[in-house]
C-alpha cells in the first residue's frame, strides 16, 4: 500500500511539475510576442514615412496613433509610444494588425524643413524622395540620437519669423501655417544655428542645415 501511495506521490509531483513548467513557457512565449509585436510595431510606424535614425525625417510630437480597435493614444515621446503598443497589444494578446499615425502629423526634414503631413499620401510622397535604411527590423533602434533644444525660431516662407517655446507649440505653429497657406510649395524652416541635446546629454551647437543633415547622418550609421 505504502509503495502505491508513493508511486501515487511522485506521479503527481511530475505532472504538477510538467504543468507549471508548461505555464511557464506560455508566459514566456505571450512575453516574447508582446516585445516582437511592439519592436514590429515600432518599426513599420517609422519606416512607412522613412521617420528616425535611419530615415530622413524625425518625428515632431506629441503624437496620437490609433489601434486596430478604433482606440487612440497620445503620446509624448518615443518611450511612451512603446509603452502603449505594449499595453494595447497585452490587452489583446490575438491582435496581430499594427497600430497607425492619426494624420496631421509633423516632421522635420534633414536640412530643418518642418513639415505638417495631412495624410498616407503625403507621407509616401516625402518617402519617396528619402533612401532610408530600413532592413533590420529587430534590434532597430526608434530613439533619435539628439533631441532639439527649445526655444527654437521658426522662419516662413515670407521672411516672417516666430519663436516657438516647446514641441506642442512648434506643432501648432506649423499646422496653422499650412491651414492657411495650402497652395505653398515652401515651407517653413528651422533657423540656425540652433543647439541639440545627444543622448548622452552632451549639448552640441549646430551652425547651418548641412551641419545638420550630417549630425542625422552620423546617427544613422548605429
Amino acid at each position: 500500500m505504502m509503495k502505491q501511495i508513493l508511486k501515487f506521490s511522485m506521479v503527481f509531483a511530475f505532472a504538477m511539475a510538467a504543468f507549471f513548467t508548461s505555464c511557464d513557457k506560455s508566459t514566456l512565449t505571450t512575453q516574447e510576442g508582446v516585445f516582437e509585436f511592439t519592436d514590429e510595431a515600432m518599426f513599420t510606424l517609422q519606416e512607412s514615412g522613412s521617420i528616425g535614425r535611419k530615415g530622413c525625417f524625425e518625428l515632431v510630437f506629441p503624437i496620437t496613433i490609433e489601434f486596430p480597435d478604433s482606440t487612440t493614444a497620445d503620446v509624448n515621446d518615443y518611450d511612451e509610444l512603446r509603452t502603449a503598443i505594449k499595453e494595447w497589444k497585452e490587452a489583446n494578446p490575438d491582435a496581430q494588425e499594427k497600430p497607425n499615425f492619426v494624420f496631421p502629423i509633423e516632421v522635420i526634414s534633414e536640412d530643418g524643413e518642418v513639415i505638417s503631413v495631412a495624410n498616407k499620401a503625403e507621407l509616401f510622397e516625402l518617402k519617396k524622395d528619402c533612401k532610408g535604411n530600413f532592413n533590420r527590423p529587430k534590434g532597430h533602434k526608434c530613439k533619435p540620437c539628439f533631441e532639439l533644444v527649445f526655444p527654437l525660431t521658426i522662419e516662413f516662407p515670407d521672411g516672417t519669423t516666430q519663436e516657438v517655446a516647446d514641441r506642442s507649440e512648434l506643432k501648432t505653429t506649423i499646422r496653422e501655417w499650412k491651414q492657411n497657406n495650402q497652395g505653398s510649395d515652401e515651407r517653413p524652416a528651422i533657423v540656425f544655428p540652433i543647439d541639440v541635446e545627444m543622448e548622452d546629454g552632451t549639448i552640441v551647437p549646430v551652425n547651418s542645415k548641412e551641419e545638420l543633415k550630417e549630425l542625422r547622418e552620423s546617427c544613422g550609421d548605429d
